[in-house]
């Protein structure tokens, strides 16, 4: 398991198959399901899971309806595995959040409640938040008034091969006062308060509030959460139509990896939202809901570790291929597109907003827009917020670096930005990308920025910067980049062919160039593969032809 040293880790290939199978622990191994030991997930000691310990869960038919209590501290050498072992046909094992009931030992041990009430019974605290609750609580029971001690820093846990859905607003569950009560809203599948070495592989996460949610809430400049990976994973169609702060994943915590999954749409909120540091997104198919990435400020509550990171203002997101779709079934309903998709800095508080660099390179991205039957035209697109709201500036050194990719409209009629603002923002173009012809270049935004009150004191700084850049152009009629309707791979005659790069222009300190180097593509249904090159230099965009 990684151990958080070299960020990001290095790129190893991630297969595309769901089949798994029973694992066994260097310390102690238990297994859930017909015929095993444990035959519901209640029944095992998840708050004494040690250091080299297996959980496994068996498939079956029916699912597991179980909210379970983690604070398991493993060792890179010795991580805690929750692993799934599908049936001959690859299915996962589901877990239901709908009608669960509290694990056995998280319920004598009050787990996730914040004390005694009067009456005798227990708060809720975090419980009803997720199926899997990771948190800090040691073992004790203390008097009315009093808070446990946090005696517990939850690393080094892999939770992988399940299915889990439905914890959210709608659903509800037995609390440790074994009352049935309606979960929290922000319930997600996996609940992390502080946890650090977190990783979730091979899972498929839908029909939650939250899909996975972890927070950044210690006390001590050691603690708070980070590392969090999320691998080769369906996430999809988590989320509340009326709610958008819900998203699919979101993660608040000091560097997190999101590669090889299948980000799906969701309900009200964001694909992916990041308050976290060192952002890196590689090589995942990504449909846009609210936003596809909304990569900003950390709310740390008590100290600032994850601000304090030296590469809390740069973020990386490379070999993705981003859809922005009119004729997606959330985007139709919702009668909507993601104005906004990829966003960049803050969006509450400018004072922590993101500084530095989101280095975008090896994508493709794709928008396609259209009238609906009856209903509105789309008629203006755009990629990229930098900063806040429009009345928000970024910060001065705050842009996006953007080469090697694929930026294409494909219906033709929709007026194409790079920058959603037409007064703040900042775009540095980089060696080639591709782009439609009836695209908003320099000439189009206002070339000069300047103070609004809040601290800008710069003129002449180019909203999109050209300079170091060829453009391929293209329209859809007379040169479109020639793509795979389904892969989005470069067809024969495609102008995207040997014109891609492999990285960004340089890589500050802290962290790993070689490992942020282009060298692998997304592979379907979900994982990463090993990108081949077939000529003088890489194809522009996510997928080298084949």
């Amino acid at each position: 398991m990684d151990d958080g040293s070299v960020w990001p880790p290095a790129f190893r290939t991630l297969s595309s198959s769901a089949c798994s199978g029973r694992l066994i622990g260097s310390n102690k191994t238990y297994d859930v399901g017909p015929g095993k030991t444990y035959t519901e997930l209640n029944q095992v000691p998840w708050l004494s899971l040690q250091a080299g310990d297996v959980v496994n869960i068996h498939y079956r038919s029916t699912p597991y309806r179980t909210v379970i209590g983690l604070r398991a501290q493993g060792t890179a050498a010795k991580p805690v595995y929750i692993n799934g072992v599908t049936d001959a046909n690859c299915n996962l094992p589901v877990l239901d959040a709908a009608g669960a009931t509290m694990a056995d030992d998280a319920k004598a041990a009050h787990f996730g409640s914040y004390g005694q009430l009067s009456d005798g019974t227990w708060s809720d605290g975090i419980q009803g938040l997720g199926i899997f609750l990771i948190y800090w609580q040691g073992n004790e029971v203390m008097p009315t008034g009093q808070t446990p001690r946090y005696d517990y820093l939850p690393q080094f846990i892999t939770i992988q091969n399940l299915k889990m859905m439905n914890a959210n607003h709608n659903a509800t569950f037995t609390n440790g006062n074994n009352v049935a009560k309606a979960y929290q809203g922000g319930a997600s599948a996996i609940y992390a308060v502080r946890v650090r070495h977190l990783t979730v592989e091979n899972c498929e996460i839908t029909a939650n509030d939250n899909g996975i949610f972890t927070n950044s809430r210690g006390t001590s400049v050691n603690d708070y959460t980070s590392n969090v990976i999320v691998r080769r994973s369906k996430i999809h169609l988590n989320g509340n139509p009326v709610q958008s702060t819900e998203h699919n994943l979101y993660l608040q915590g000091r560097r997190s990896l999101v590669e090889g999954n299948f980000l799906g749409q969701a309900y009200g909120g964001s694909t992916y939202k990041d308050r976290g540091s060192a952002t890196v997104v590689r090589y995942n198919y990504i449909q846009a809901s609210a936003r596809a990435l909304d990569l900003v400020e950390t709310e740390e509550e008590y100290v600032t570790s994850v601000r304090d990171d030296p590469l809390y203002d740069y973020a990386w997101v490379y070999g993705n291929i981003i859809l922005n779709d009119i004729n997606l079934p959330l985007s139709n309903t919702n009668d909507r597109l993601s104005g906004r998709p990829i966003h960049f800095g803050h969006d509450k508080n400018s004072a922590k907003t993101r500084k530095g660099v989101l280095f975008f390179y090896g994508n493709t991205y794709v928008h396609r827009s259209s009238c609906l039957p009856g209903g509105n035209c789309y008629y203006q697109s755009s990629v990229f917020q930098v900063g806040g709201n429009d009345d928000q500036y970024p910060d001065i050194n705050a842009r996006v670096e953007a080469g090697g990719n694929i930026f294409w409209a494909d219906d033709g009629t929709t007026g194409w930005a790079f920058l959603a603002s037409s007064r703040v923002g900042r775009v540095v173009l980089r060696g080639a990308n591709y782009v439609p012809e009836n695209r908003n270049l320099p000439d189009s935004y206002s070339n000069t920025q300047v103070s609004n009150g809040t601290g800008w004191t710069a003129t002449n700084i180019p909203m999109v910067d050209t300079s170091a850049a060829t453009l391929f152009i293209g329209d859809t009629r007379k040169n479109p980049p020639k793509l795979d309707a389904t892969t989005m791979a470069p067809l024969t005659g495609s102008p995207a062919l040997d014109a891609g790069i492999t990285g960004p222009s340089f890589t500050p300190n802290g962290a790993a160039a070689d490992n942020l180097t282009l060298i692998g593509e997304y592979t379907y249904p979900r994982g990463v593969k090993n990108r081949i090159l077939k000529g003088s230099a890489f194809d522009l965009g996510a997928i080298e032809q084949p």
